[in-house]
């Protein structure tokens, strides 16, 4: 009802009528009271109340998107309308956390909180187009914000059913025209512009279709320059595959886009990350005129990584049943499994979703894909497919002493990996197999006590052991609790305080992987992605637990041999 007697209602206007409406319905409540009230005050009073709800409804939704979303596009506040965004069920009180605060940015644009340009990256299928290109463009029309808005995408033909379904919103979708007005005739020919790719609103509003690399400049509508530009998944495997394109999506991004948007406007980018060098990743890690954030899928990580390499083996198995046998061992442990898990989406997707997703796509490409999190080819160090790799029956008849390399995460980045490496050094050659992975997310007594328990198991020959501030506290505990399991800690437990800098010391390790002198098991799947990724892998305590263990094999090549306590 912000679209009064023909009349839209600024925000001002509306606090007004607002205001009087209370008046009236106070006054109506006096006349009941008094028993003066007559039929003809009782339908007003019905009137005015439900006036006053759609003024609220239309005062809220201007500083609100999110309510405006599921006020006009959902199955439970809008039954009557066709393509709504948000299905039945699915209530504003029970709204994604990611999609409250994707909506709280837009209503800080709506505001004039945020004047800079935004750019956030989010993982697939998670529902930003609904958001940004559908409901954000329409709620900038029916509020009357913008004079001109250039919605972008990888084609001017995705871009152009991007704003056909607004088209059909302002045409069809009777609750939102009751309460903003007929900004668009149902009959495209009584309107003054209205085709795929661009529309002109009774108001005066003109939305336009482009794709990436289509000419921008000069771009005008009577006086006016775009105000709002909304880029939505510029890029894909297509238009990223060379060199030559990228450089050619920065340019025209650069010289072109940014330079057609008109004085005090802005251009909310968002999209996936399709490769390390493209535009999106360079905006997010190199835009200075932009506001960037990542929003990856997966938000937290399983405490129980040993559980989920099990259910890995189960998976990949070669027989039909896999899947089902997986998923059968995932509802057993489902528990345990799930333990210090988060998901950016939990009421549309589980954390196995993103597992299995994981599986059929491959980690590069889902890292990529959903956490945001590409790799560099040009400064990949590490590179999987040359690794050696290894099966245990290989090791039968070999003379094998053992190494461990053990970095606790304690003090260190939230979300960090404990890791305990075990490598098993031929005495023959000298070539060091990595035998045993732990790689978990522990508390420090759990992790204290997987290292004694593989100490008794292995008869390390070697342990290194990170001893960094905080971390000391953990070798001297190890330490005490070993020699009080009856293992010679004296010789065979070596503290360590980094010198190197991390970067260095991982890096050290290529030659000795590219020669195979380091070989890995295939199923150690979380060690070799830390590998694959660095140095943009969130985490590379596996391969800095990995040097540890290396260099305490190399160091002790003779095999030292300790008299037994009752000696």
């Amino acid at each position: 009802m912000a679209y009064l007697n023909g009349e839209w209602l600024d925000r001002e206007a509306r606090e007004e009528e607002i205001t009087q409406r209370y008046r009236l319905v106070d006054a109506y409540k006096k006349l009941a009271k008094s028993g003066s009230l007559t039929e003809y005050d009782l339908d007003q009073w019905e009137n005015v109340v439900a006036e006053l709800e759609k003024l609220e409804r239309v005062h809220r939704a201007e500083h609100d998107v999110l309510f405006f979303t599921y006020e006009y596009f959902s199955e439970d506040r809008n039954p009557d309308n066709n393509s709504n965004l948000i299905p039945k069920g699915q209530t504003l009180e029970g709204a994604a956390s990611f999609h409250i605060t994707l909506c709280g940015l837009l209503d800080q644009i709506v505001k004039g909180d945020i004047s800079e340009n935004v750019a956030w990256s989010v993982g697939r299928r998670h529902a930003k187009t609904a958001y940004l290109s559908n409901s954000y463009l329409c709620h900038q029309i029916t509020f009357r914000m913008q004079k001109y808005i250039v919605e972008v995408s990888e084609t001017t033909d995705v871009a152009g059913d991007f704003i056909k379904w607004t088209v059909n919103q302002l045409k069809f979708n009777e609750k939102l025209r009751e309460d903003f007005g007929p900004l668009l005739h149902p009959k495209p020919s009584m309107n003054e512009v209205d085709n795929k790719y661009e529309f002109i609103t009774t108001t005066g509003t003109k939305v336009e279709a482009k794709g990436i690399g289509t000419q921008m400049r000069g771009l005008r509508h009577l006086s006016e320059r775009p105000g709002l530009f909304i880029l939505d998944d510029l890029e894909s495997a297509e238009n990223t595959n060379t060199p030559e394109t990228r450089a050619k999506n920065l340019h025209w991004f650069r010289s072109e886009m940014l330079e057609a948007l008109g004085f005090g406007g802005i251009c909310v980018y968002m999209g996936t990350i399709v490769h390390y060098d493209s535009l999106l990743n360079h905006v997010l890690t190199k835009g200075k005129d932009f506001v960037s954030r990542k929003f990856p899928a997966i938000l937290s990580w399983s405490e129980r990584e040993d559980l989920w390499d099990e259910w890995r083996r189960i998976y990949v198995e070669d027989r039909p049943d896999a899947k089902e046998l997986a998923r059968s061992f995932y509802r057993s442990n489902e528990e345990e499994m799930t333990k210090g898990t988060e998901v950016l989406w939990p009421q549309m997707y589980t954390y196995l979703y993103f597992m299995e997703k994981r599986e059929s796509m491959g980690a590069r490409a889902f890292n990529q894909e959903y956490l945001g999190n590409p790799v560099d080819e040009e400064s990949q160090i590490f590179d999987p497919e040359q690794f050696t790799y290894y099966i245990d029956s290989e090791l039968e008849e070999l003379t094998l002493d053992y190494y461990a390399g053990i970095d606790f995460a304690m003090g260190k980045e939230k979300g960090d990996y404990s890791a305990i490496i075990t490598l098993a050094r031929n005495r023959d050659t000298g070539v060091c197999y990595v035998t045993d992975v732990f790689l978990r997310r522990v508390h420090p007594d759990v992790l204290l006590n997987e290292t004694v328990d593989r100490a008794l198991r292995f008869q390390y020959e070697g342990i290194a052991v990170e001893a960094q501030q905080a971390q000391e506290w953990f070798a001297h505990k190890l330490a005490e609790e070993l020699r009080r399991k009856g293992y010679p800690t004296h010789r065979r437990l070596k503290e360590i305080k980094q010198r190197m800098r991390k970067a260095l010391r991982i890096e050290s390790l290529l030659p000795d992987i590219q020669s195979g002198k380091i070989r890995f098991k295939r199923d150690q799947r979380l060690l070799i992605e830390m590998f694959e990724m660095y140095p943009n892998h969130n985490h590379d305590d596996g391969p800095d637990a990995l040097h540890m263990a290396y260099d305490a094999a190399r160091l002790r090549r003779k095999r030292v041999v300790d008299k037994p306590a009752y000696m």
